[in-house]
């Protein structure tokens, strides 16, 4: 059964973003983007304390909360909650995925920051069955490894932007994942009976430049 929210992706204009100019989603064209090196900026470090997930529909999307740490740049932050979105809402070089993974964050003063993961269409993913079977059964707890949602190669686009859900927030950072992972289209298919269509459009990069870091 489809869960039930409160904002509509057929009506986006009617969503009142509290600024207007760093909004996010964007395309990210790698022939654009501002090479960084290890002396500018540092790898993605991120941790999850254990494998009980608790499930809440909070009105714009069904998220996974646990608890969890990372070092986003060297600062420290916690987990906040993650969701996904079908299609992806970032695209690269204006190709769209077909599945978007946000990890929200947050540090002691406030500052927002989200890892998304971009997935295409390929094998079966074990970890996101155990999302899908959560959000089917609106479960207040169980097991999911979250960890495993993640690709090892932490290479990242990273840009100021906002959240992509109201009240669309923003001074949010971004650390989109360059490697992608894959979910089958069964899985995608069942996301969808669930959860629906959920992509924000894209938003004008405007002034903003867009830092590529490569692990290594």
């Amino acid at each position: 059964m489809p869960a039930r929210f409160l904002i509509d992706y057929h009506e986006q204009n009617d969503w009142l973003p509290m600024a207007g100019t760093l909004q996010s989603p964007i395309n990210i064209d790698t022939t654009q983007t501002k090479t960084v090196t290890a002396k500018e900026a540092s790898s993605l470090k991120l941790f999850f304390n254990s494998q009980q997930r608790s499930f809440l529909n909070n009105g714009q999307n069904l998220q996974l909360l646990c608890q969890g740490k990372a070092r986003l740049n060297g600062r420290r932050f916690s987990f906040v909650q993650m969701h996904f979105h079908a299609e992806s809402e970032h695209t690269i070089n204006q190709q769209h995925f077909t599945l978007e993974g946000h990890f929200l964050y947050k540090a002691s003063n406030g500052q927002m920051a989200v890892v998304a993961v971009l997935y295409t269409l390929g094998r079966h993913n074990p970890a996101f069955e155990q999302v899908l079977h959560q959000f089917a059964q609106e479960k207040a707890d169980g097991d999911c490894a979250v960890d495993a949602l993640l690709p090892t190669d932490k290479s990242y686009y990273h840009y100021l932007g906002s959240l992509t859900t109201p009240p669309l927030t923003e001074n949010v950072e971004w650390y989109v994942l360059q490697q992608t992972m894959t979910v089958s289209p069964e899985q995608v298919a069942a996301f969808e009976k669930i959860h629906g269509k959920n992509c924000r459009d894209l938003q004008p990069l405007n002034d903003r430049t867009v830092l590529h870091f490569e692990e290594r």
